[in-house]
């Protein structure tokens, strides 16, 4: 007898219950088991089901018979399945961004201690497990735990008794959880042999193979859904994307234009066209796209995030900060909105706020040394050359130990804006020293070249400079940038100074005049005037503030050329600060 004519026949007995009382014998639980069963035969909505199982539970805990205490039990693990059932749904019909709303994961956390109770009950359907894995994997569960479920459900003789879609459904949400390529692979190709006739199944494996960089082979998937239905605005979305990563963005945007024929209602299309715009620079573009994708899809997490980047490119500042503020609202320790949001405040000239942002978000992720950069960069554009020289410091240490491309990308620049800051309080043999590291892992970065040749040709201390190394030096950065930087073409002025070649310093010192950049044209003419009269060039900055009447020419760090003023050094300060 299954469980639903069991119930049937126990409500029987229950009516008869009712009139007479002594014709059976009754626990201390059984009133609340019969209103469990009245209940639960009427129940309605979520409030109904949520007292049938607050009914059976007070009444095992009171006590029952043998047969009805197995009865109850029974019922409490299928109603809690049913409430398992109803919360999953809300829960995984929302979009993925919204998971982390503090209400849903408080639905999930319930529908996963619920589906946890049941099975641990002897005989649990396996589908609990199944669902429960559902959960696991959704933003917020454990990833690894979905693994082993899914792995125990289909060892299970009862998966195969299960609907074809439910098994392929869970067959490819194992793909996307495997570690193994290949293994990923096989469940992805189960799915489509259980499901010819379902897209999503093909579609997700185009987009698996998309993410490991087999486009070819992505693009197979798609192709061959376009052949059945050349409609199809999802595998059309996913071509765009794989042609994107391909880099032919025209044909990209072609294809979702088509999409957005078809379907125009749908924010993936816009969303798409809009990030293409942003690699091309064209950030107007990118925000009206975003905006279409907001009218449709409001507070959309990603949009926002990248519509404030948008906006920053744009220098719309304040606008960017509207953007991030409704992030940081619904996420406040979302990190990339933190450091957006210190961004924009730089280049609102609200340095003190930026930086006190960029500390905290430093401070409390140190997995992420970039941050520690970029606060390190406010220190130096805000004229606070002691403290990025820390910061710098900080990131180094955080290094030691590291390897791979990434800490070494980190690492140069890390000693390279390091090296500017020193520039600016006139510490040149430290500075000395850190270029010198920055270059055996990066001797053909221009600013580098140009800012070490600079301190080599022009510091007042004998024992850093070296001419010969400096025209080197210079030489190179001059090379790499086809002589257009008047700056660069000054440095190697200058280092010619250094060696007492001043017909050749007077050369380079005048290409560097007649390139009439405006920014350093005064300041290039001193130099010219210098050598006209044999007289090498010296400078040396010995506070953060720098000279009264300074000119600047370059900038440092992230934008960095070399130090420049017209007195004794050239500070490495930039004109805005810049994203890593």
């Amino acid at each position: 007898m299954n469980l639903w004519n069991k119930l049937a026949a126990f409500l029987a007995a229950a009516t008869v219950a009712f009139a007479t009382a002594t014709a059976r014998a009754e626990g201390d639980g059984q009133e609340e088991l019969d209103e469990a069963l009245r209940v639960k035969v009427t129940a309605e909505n979520l409030r109904d089901i949520n007292k049938v199982i607050e009914l059976l539970e007070t009444a095992i805990q009171e006590g029952l018979d043998v047969e009805n205490s197995d009865f109850a039990e029974r019922l409490l693990s299928e109603t809690l399945m049913e409430r398992a059932s109803q919360l999953a749904a809300v829960v995984q019909s929302v979009p993925l961004e919204r998971l982390a709303d503090p209400q849903l994961q408080r639905v999930r956390d319930l529908a996963v201690t619920d589906l946890q109770r049941v099975l641990e009950y002897d005989e649990a359907p396996v589908h609990a497990k199944v669902l429960l894995a559902q959960l696991q994997a959704l933003p917020g569960g454990e990833k690894a735990e979905a693994l082993k479920l899914l792995n125990e459900a289909f060892e299970a003789e009862q998966f195969q008794e299960l609907p074809a879609k439910m098994r392929a459904e869970a067959i490819s949400l194992r793909a996307t959880l495997q570690e193994d390529p290949e293994k990923a692979l096989q469940d992805f190709d189960e799915a489509i042999a259980l499901e010819p006739e379902e897209d999503e199944h093909r579609l997700a494996r185009a987009d698996f193979n998309r993410q490991r960089g087999k486009l070819d082979e992505a693009l197979q998937d798609i192709e061959e859904l376009l052949k059945q239905d050349e409609e199809n605005a999802g595998a059309l979305l996913v071509k765009a994307q794989i042609l994107r990563e391909q880099e032919k963005l025209d044909e990209a945007i072609a294809v979702l234009d088509k999409a957005t024929e078809i379907a125009p209602s749908a924010p993936g299309p816009y969303q798409e066209r809009g990030e293409i715009y942003r690699i091309q620079g064209e950030a107007e573009k990118a925000i009206d796209q975003f905006n279409r994708v907001l009218q449709l899809q409001p507070g959309f997490m990603l949009t926002l995030i990248h519509r404030a980047e948008a906006y920053i490119a744009e220098e719309e500042y304040e606008e960017a900060l509207v953007d991030i503020e409704a992030i940081l609202k619904e996420n406040p320790t979302l990190a990339v909105a933190h450091a957006l949001r210190a961004q924009a405040l730089a280049n609102l000239d609200r340095l003190p706020e930026a930086i006190e942002a960029m500390e905290k978000l430093a401070d409390a992720t140190p997995e992420q040394p970039e941050f520690r950069m970029q606060l390190a960069f406010y220190y130096l554009y805000n004229k606070q050359a002691r403290e990025a020289i820390q910061q710098y410091g900080k990131v180094l240490e955080q290094l030691e130990g590291e390897e791979g491309e990434d800490a070494e990308r980190v690492r140069f620049q890390a000693l390279r804006g390091r090296a500017d800051a020193q520039l600016n309080i006139g510490e040149h043999r430290a500075a000395v020293k850190d270029f010198d590291a920055a270059m055996k892992i990066d001797d053909e970065d221009a600013s580098v070249l140009n800012n070490f040749a600079w301190v080599l040709a022009t510091s007042p201390d004998e024992e850093v400079r070296d001419g010969k190394r400096a025209v080197e030096l210079a030489t190179k950065a001059v090379e790499l940038t086809d002589e257009t930087q008047a700056h660069i073409l000054s440095t190697l002025a200058a280092a010619y100074a250094e060696t007492g070649d001043f017909e050749a310093a007077r050369k380079w010192s005048q290409k560097s005049v007649d390139l009439n950049d405006p920014e350093h044209l005064d300041q290039l003419k001193k130099e010219l005037a210098s050598y006209q009269e044999n007289k090498p060039w010296r400078e040396r900055q010995t506070g953060e503030e720098g000279p009264e009447g300074s000119e600047q020419k370059v900038e440092p760090a992230q934008e960095a050329e070399k130090p420049a003023d017209d007195s004794e050094t050239k500070p490495a300060t930039a004109e805005k600060p810049v994203s890593l």
